[in-house]
């Protein structure tokens, strides 16, 4: 390996997902306290605007616009910006990128319940060529979703299951190779609901119409996923299952979700495995592993630290398995901003060849 050279950032697009090192670590139990998805992510609503300024950064207005203006009561507007430069290692090849991720709008409208919650923008890009503007041009999300004031909710449209640690980074293994990749949402209908201790969710889904909207497999199935919080909302535990039908393979998938937040310290623990079966049409049937072990430090106000193994086993009879070692630091110096640095260190099978990728990204939300 070599030491990797300087990085630059620029502010551009990004896929921003929900944050899972701030359940339990700023005093929100659950990601939904701080997001209107139930998943979390995407857009914030107002508790979540104003721990972004007076907890997880170093100051500043979270409200919208950094409330300059403020939007009429039923709708609610948001903006999602990242880039990202770097360095991709894979001897004997070093590959700089410099990119917009991809940029993100959200509105969501209605009201007594209702709502229309709706996710555009561009494809991210990291080579060229770069396909024309109008080919880029997706929505992620678009769905519609009833909330009763007893904690349930029901919504049908474009969204992932509920399933996982549910990490802003679609490159961990539990999200790339469990059909949670970039773009990959199917459509389907969902219900779940907030209990004081635990919540409970369960998703039926079909394929994307069009090759035009996403990437991955098509595929038809279900997910559940239930999660229970105990000691003092210091520990949360969840399992999960998801039945995936396409047309060359069957995949079901069972897993297990775990954090743990020692105040003290103020370090949280982060953990997932799952195991899959995948059986297909005209071949053999192989079982899968995807785990993810990380812990995350609290330094300071506004700054985070991190490190993480993961291992991605698509065969348990071979000896295939990809493992990698990553560190995460992120610094948040106002509200509306943040910088993250990762460098992730990978090996396959026996550890040959190696490969390392250094990324700085810059994240900007309106």
């Amino acid at each position: 390996m070599r030491l990797i050279g300087v990085l630059i950032v620029l502010l551009a697009a990004a896929r921003a997902d929900a944050y899972p090192q701030f359940q339990l670590t700023t005093g929100s139990d659950r990601c939904v306290a701080c997001h209107f998805s139930p998943a979390g992510g995407g857009l914030l609503n107002e508790y979540g605007r104003d721990e972004a300024g007076s907890t997880i950064s170093r100051g500043g207005d979270g409200r919208f616009a950094h409330g300059a203006w403020e939007p009429p009561s039923w709708l609610l507007l948001g903006v999602d910006l990242r880039g990202a430069a770097g360095f991709k290692l894979r001897e004997p090849q070093t590959e700089g990128l410099v990119f917009p991720m991809q940029t993100d709008l959200y509105v969501r409208g209605g009201a007594r319940g209702f709502s229309l919650n709706l996710t555009g923008g561009l494809r991210g890009g990291a080579r060229d060529p770069q396909p024309p503007l109008v080919e880029r041009i997706v929505s992620r999300e678009h769905y519609v979703m009833y909330e009763h004031a007893s904690g349930t909710y029901v919504r049908a449209g474009r969204f992932f299951p509920i399933y996982g640690l549910r990490s802003q980074d679609h490159t961990a293994y539990v999200r790339r190779y469990l059909g949670f990749h970039t773009l990959e949402e199917p459509y389907g209908l969902a219900a779940g609901t907030f209990a004081t201790e635990w919540e409970a969710h369960v998703s039926a889904f079909v394929p994307r119409p069009s090759d035009f909207l996403g990437a991955g497999p098509k595929a038809k199935g279900i997910a559940a996923y239930y999660e229970r919080r105990i000691l003092d909302d210091t520990t949360a535990l969840a399992a999960q299952t998801r039945l995936a039908i396409a047309s060359t393979n069957t995949q079901l998938a069972i897993g297990a979700v775990g954090k743990r937040w020692f105040e003290s310290p103020e370090i949280l623990l982060l953990a997932e495995l799952d195991l899959q079966r995948q059986s297909f049409t005209d071949g053999p049937t192989r079982y899968q592993l995807a785990g993810y072990l990380g812990a995350t430090k609290l330094v300071t106000r506004g700054v985070m630290a991190g490190a993480a193994v993961q291992r991605w086993q698509p065969d348990l009879t071979l000896r295939s398995a990809r493992d990698a070692f990553e560190l995460n630091i992120q610094y948040f110096p106002r509200a509306h901003f943040e910088l993250h640095l990762l460098v992730r260190a990978s090996a396959q099978g026996d550890y040959d060849g190696p490969g390392l990728l250094t990324f700085l990204q810059g994240h900007y939300y309106l």
